[in-house]
């Protein structure tokens, strides 16, 4: 199947939301192995949509944290999201145009893997320190509380993310 793609101490932040996030990401990638190799389409196609999903929603809730600490390449950073969007959705659109599920599915695997691996021991490492410092009792770090606390969906604290962005 190629190379492996897996999570590794390397891609650490030190932000644990952050870091889980990622590591869901590496999960997505091994789970796109697993449904080549059982041979399932619909379990391909799913994947890959969760996968592509799940990275743009991270992308964003990691930019309103860096929105939220003042991150002075917020605007830089925004710009490689949104190219790696773009790609997503290229992507999506030719999973649903019925490109061959299998070889689109090993090609997603190898650029998203590559492109997360990249850009999180390149780009993300660069705010780090200022999104730690932030963390430290804002209001982030009061809704992660509120996160880890109780059952609240990503779905149902993005509209208060991207009020905190704003």
């Amino acid at each position: 199947m190629g190379f492996v793609i897996s999570w590794s101490p390397e891609f650490e932040t030190g932000i644990d939301i952050i870091d889980e996030q990622h590591k869901r990401i590496f999960e997505y990638l091994s789970e796109i192995d697993h449904a080549i190799k059982a041979q399932s389409t619909s379990e391909v196609e799913y994947v890959v949509k969760a996968l592509l999903d799940y990275a743009i929603s991270h992308n964003t809730f990691e930019e309103s944290l860096m929105g939220k600490a003042g991150y002075p390449m917020l605007d830089a950073h925004h710009q490689v999201h949104e190219a790696f969007k773009a790609r997503a959705e290229a992507y999506g659109a030719r999973l649903s145009s019925g490109e061959d599920h299998f070889r689109l599915a090993r090609e997603v695997r190898t650029d998203i893997g590559l492109w997360l691996t990249n850009h999180i021991k390149r780009d993300d490492k660069h705010y780090v320190p200022y999104v730690k410092k932030s963390l430290d009792g804002g209001f982030v770090s009061r809704m992660l509380v509120i996160c880890l606390l109780s059952p609240i969906t990503y779905s149902e604290l993005q509209p208060a993310l991207l009020y905190a962005r704003s």
